[in-house]
């Protein structure tokens, strides 16, 4: 287990002080653009910087202050990050990028803003991973803690680079981090987090990763290896979530949605509860979310578990978890036109997401589907919305949308039935083509199981067009 240093705002100094000399970063992303103002705050002065866009056109961005750097282009990385001793890898780069590999050849640490983090991290820690449900699990885990009285903070995917919270962190605070494939793939054995949540695993960025297989495994990265204490929560429901957790999943907590458990969260008599020794105890609370979705049930049971981990009392965080509402831009219901609800699902980029709101309805439904390329697999999906009695049209838009119609099209002939099939130029006519569907009323969901950049720079802005369209014409 790493060790607990004291709590001092001092603490990015001593990180950045023990950092050998030269220090490189592949990659100036979001995170990358953090990382390197973090290390310079705390007094690193010199840097050799290597991304695509340099000696590519646009002039690199401001240095932050005090820091002097050279800018080398990504086709100079090996030669650049060979004569470094420390090389910080941001997330979009694969851990096998030749520069990496020459770095690692010349003896260099090849380490990332994540792993410095856990290795500095003077508080305990969560890691939240998995394809679908990181961003709600971790905030309901969050709540919880907040509503226990536990001082915290959110971090990783979910907003911000864990390493600015360093200076403020205790070894009575808890730092919760949302943590995808591309910062889990080459983390240390040692440094993974305290308490480890495996969320429903399937398969994601088949753009990046070469293989499910390779993907699941970027994700064990989050386990300690080495004998480690560590609890670990999974999925039991999840074929993805028991390969992540390999030979852990016998030790693991685990939470399911279908009957009992071993150990964790089930199903007794239709009512979750908490397993031990293969007794159930009720958590009545949990069957009352206020998050739509039954998928959501999940979260809560992984953020429960996560919570009782970390010493909030089981009542405090049923309560806080089943009070939350949801967040954003996922399942949210942003209005009604008519007799319409109308359900802001931008945050779904993948099949099985959509695949989950989908089947939170029973109302006449209408579907905006569709979205930039990411290579995912459509076909469970699309048998489900081929087998959904009261969906009454699916709406095709965005890069995806020639892929979609014809793929449909196939699985509609083999089920022998399938939904009817509009396109749409942009958001706005699928909208119009989505209450066409509904005279009578029922729902609108806009949940794309894909990508925005096809159309719009972000999930974000995508959904919030979506919730502007819905207020501007319920006028």
């Amino acid at each position: 287990m790493p060790s607990r240093r004291k709590s001092s705002p001092e603490a990015g100094r001593r990180l950045v002080a023990g950092l050998a000399r030269p220090v490189g970063l592949l990659g100036l992303g979001v995170e990358g653009r953090a990382t390197l103002a973090f290390l310079a705050a705390h007094g690193l002065d010199e840097a050799h910087l290597v991304d695509r866009r340099f000696g590519e056109g646009p002039t690199p961005d401001p240095l932050p202050p005090g820091l002097r750097a050279v800018h080398h282009p990504e086709s100079a990385a090996a030669a650049a990050l060979s004569v470094c001793r420390t090389v910080v890898r941001s997330p979009g780069v694969r851990p096998d990028h030749p520069g990496l590999e020459a770095a690692r050849a010349a003896g260099a640490r090849v380490t990332s803003a994540t792993a410095l983090f856990l290795e500095a991290c003077p508080a305990r820690t969560v890691g939240v991973t998995g394809t679908v449900g990181k961003g709600t699990a971790t905030t309901l885990i969050g709540e919880a803690l907040a509503a226990a009285g536990r001082p915290h903070v959110l971090a990783g995917n979910i907003g911000t680079n864990p390493l600015a919270h360093l200076d403020g962190l205790t070894a009575g605070h808890v730092a919760v981090l949302e943590l995808s494939s591309f910062q889990l793939m080459d983390l240390p054995p040692a440094v993974g987090p305290d308490v480890a949540v495996v969320l429903r695993t399937s398969a994601e960025h088949q753009d990046w990763h070469r293989s499910v297989a390779e993907y699941r495994a970027a994700k064990r990265g989050l386990l300690r290896r080495g004998g480690a204490l560590q609890t670990v929560i999974c999925c039991a429901d999840s074929a993805g979530s028991r390969e992540v957790a390999g030979d852990r999943w016998a030790a693991a907590l685990t939470y399911s949605t279908a009957g009992a458990v071993a150990k964790g969260i089930g199903v007794q008599g239709g009512v979750p509860a908490r397993f031990r020794a293969g007794r159930g105890e009720p958590l009545p609370e949990l069957a009352r979310l206020g998050m739509p979705g039954a998928f959501n049930l999940e979260n809560a049971a992984a953020a429960w578990l996560a919570a009782e981990a970390l010493g909030v009392p089981g009542d405090i965080a049923a309560a806080a978890i089943a009070a939350f509402p949801g967040l954003p831009h996922r399942l949210e219901r942003v209005g009604t036109l008519g007799d319409v609800a109308c359900y802001n699902d931008s945050y779904a980029t993948r099949p099985d997401a959509t695949a989950g709101a989908v089947a939170s309805f029973t109302e006449p439904l209408a579907l905006i589907l569709g979205g930039s390329e990411k290579h995912a697999d459509f076909a469970g999906l699309l048998a489900l919305l081929c087998d959904h009695a009261s969906l009454r049209r699916v709406v095709l838009l965005g890069q995806t949308a020639d892929r979609l119609a014809a793929e449909l099209a196939r699985a509609a002939e083999a089920a022998g039935h399938g939904p009817p099939v509009a396109r749409a130029g942009d958001l706005a006519q699928a909208v119009e083509a989505a209450l066409a569907a509904l005279p009578g009323g029922g729902v609108l969901l806009f949940s794309p199981a894909c990508a925005s950049f096809d159309m719009f720079p972000n999930y974000k802005v995508r959904g919030e067009t979506f919730r502007e369209l819905i207020r501007r014409r319920a006028g």
